[in-house]
């Protein structure tokens, strides 16, 4: 976190430049953004259902020519998803209480599991505009994003937990206190859900409208989209994790770090508002 943190410092280091230095030279612009409703954490292996999210950002920007400008900037960024599944089964070999062998199994239908992140985004590019005091623009370039937070809870339908002796050929559904028991409607805990950069491509294209002559009102649409997988665990885990501790509290793990869902990605798009000083 300490060195995105200082990222966040010298790009801001860099607007605060700019924004002393504009009125005295017109080539530089500084903006402040707000952008949304969709953004989300697209993924494959499960049906996802695309969430809401927002970003707030400021930019700072250095004219070439009165068409043609070149933007570094920093933005907060929330994303928003859920990941459904109708029918898991599986299981896996562990120990009981008493440390005696077994194969623990489990039924779960009607996953949701939401995730949330949050990411710092550092986007980097090229703009360019028409003449005139309403103008259109194009802007396009890349973005590098730190993850400042993440999270995940799960809601089940069912849940069936049951342990197999192959030494006795018994599988057992019961008792509860062992962790062998039917239960409808279970909630999770809320988790934190631990992810990597992110690198994305951004595209932005709308109007622009000069206010005064110094300040100008930007309206456009605009699409990110991740290039990369932001979620890499190479050791899978158990969707539902038996406890030999302590029976009755399972562990539950993410549909991401248990390789149900793979390949994570950022994708915001939506409408953006921008207030220009030139």
């Amino acid at each position: 976190m300490k060195k995105y943190i200082k990222a966040f410092a010298i790009v801001a280091t860099i607007i605060s430049t700019g924004v002393n230095s504009y009125s005295q030279n017109k080539k530089h612009e500084f903006s402040i953004s707000l952008g949304g409703p969709f953004s989300f954490i697209k993924s494959s292996g499960s049906e996802y259902v695309p969430g809401n999210g927002l970003n707030a950002g400021l930019r700072y920007s250095y004219y070439l020519n009165e068409g043609i400008s070149i933007g570094v900037g920093v933005e907060y960024q929330t994303y928003n998803s859920d990941s459904k599944f109708g029918n898991i089964a599986a299981q896996y070999n562990t120990v009981d209480a008493e440390n005696e062998s077994f194969e623990f199994r489990y039924k779960v239908t009607n996953l949701r599991e939401e995730q949330k992140l949050g990411y710092i985004n550092i986007p980097i590019g090229v703009q360019f505009e028409t003449e005139g005091t309403s103008k259109l623009y194009v802007a396009a370039g890349a973005k590098i994003g730190f993850a400042a937070s993440g999270s995940f809870e799960s809601t089940m339908g069912n849940l069936t937990t049951s342990g197999y002796y192959p030494q006795y050929n018994v599988e057992l559904f019961s008792p509860a206190f062992a962790g062998f028991e039917n239960v409808n409607n279970v909630e999770t805990p809320k988790q934190d859900l631990k992810t990597d950069v992110s690198y994305s491509a951004t595209f932005e294209t709308g109007l622009k409208q000069s206010i005064g002559k110094n300040n100008a009102l930007y309206i456009g649409v605009y699409f990110d989209y991740g290039l990369n997988n932001i979620y890499k665990d190479k050791d899978a885990k158990n969707l539902v994790q038996y406890n030999p501790e302590l029976p009755v509290v399972f562990n539950y793990n993410s549909v991401f770090n248990s390789g149900l869902s793979k390949d994570m990605r950022l994708v915001s798009y939506g409408l953006k508002l921008r207030i220009a000083m030139q």
